[in-house]
């Protein structure tokens, strides 16, 4: 399935501005480790079990691409600064059905990682599902990886398979930043890595990165997200910098 046939119905499927400002206002959460909670449509729990993230996001729209449902899929995000590698282990079901929450769309399911600069520029990995009617059976990208530039699709998306391509309820995910390229990687094991896609960006040294689920069926779909990694590459360096410094000041002071 390519992307311009997900994009229809944008119209009956996008929330205005106005309702979508002030479901953020009233929605502000922040999770230590994890980041601070977007759920514009306010109908999303999202809650904290030890190591691991819990996100429940009801029957509905909840997407995050402008031309097919909105940008109304719950996120955690953090700040990162310069390079970054970011990875997740992602454990759900994926059973969309075969009921789509509006008309004319897919019933779709998915979960991962975003690297985030604002409602037109941003990188989602993600593993997922949807019912292709037309094959009676589920499909997936392998996986999925959409990157909007100023707004528009950059065709990043690997071409469809079967979904039993994933194996098991978990599937690992990694977004690694080094200057202008971004390296989307998946495992189905957490040791043997697979690089599914380079990605050259223009994007800015500061970020946000985190996890994301999308829902467009209309069945209840939960997610766990666990043994996540941040490395910011500026952020260690500032750290080891401080590190000498005060070291440094110590030693002259005896």
């Amino acid at each position: 399935m390519s992307h311009s046939r997900r994009v229809v119905c944008a119209a009956l499927l996008a929330c205005s501005l106005a309702t979508c400002v002030n479901a953020r206002e009233e929605n502000v959460q922040t999770i230590k480790g994890w980041g601070t909670v977007t759920d514009l449509l306010g109908d999303c729990s999202v809650k904290a079990d030890g190591q691991k993230l819990l996100v429940r996001v009801p029957g509905g729209t909840h997407d995050l691409n402008k031309d097919v449902g909105g940008l109304s899929a719950p996120r955690i995000l953090q700040s990162v600064e310069g390079d970054f590698v970011i990875e997740v282990k992602v454990t759900s079901d994926f059973e969309p059905g075969h009921e789509s929450a509006a008309p004319q769309t897919r019933p779709f399911n998915s979960a991962g990682l975003l690297v985030w600069q604002d409602e037109k520029n941003y990188i989602r990995l993600e593993r997922n599902r949807w019912w292709a009617a037309e094959a009676n059976d589920y499909a997936c990208y392998p996986p999925l990886i959409e990157h909007f530039r100023d707004g528009v699709f950059q065709e990043s998306n690997p071409r469809p398979t079967w979904a039993s391509f994933f194996a098991g309820k978990a599937t690992w995910l990694r977004l690694e930043r080094k200057g202008e390229v971004v390296t989307a990687s998946y495992s189905q094991d957490s040791e043997k890595w697979t690089q599914a896609k380079q990605l050259k960006t223009d994007l800015p040294k500061q970020l946000q990165v985190g996890v994301m689920v999308v829902n467009t069926s209309t069945k209840e779909l939960v997610v766990e997200f666990d043994r996540l990694k941040i490395s910011n590459r500026s952020k260690i360096a500032a750290e080891r910098a401080e590190g000498e410094r005060r070291a440094k000041l110590e030693a002259e002071a005896k």
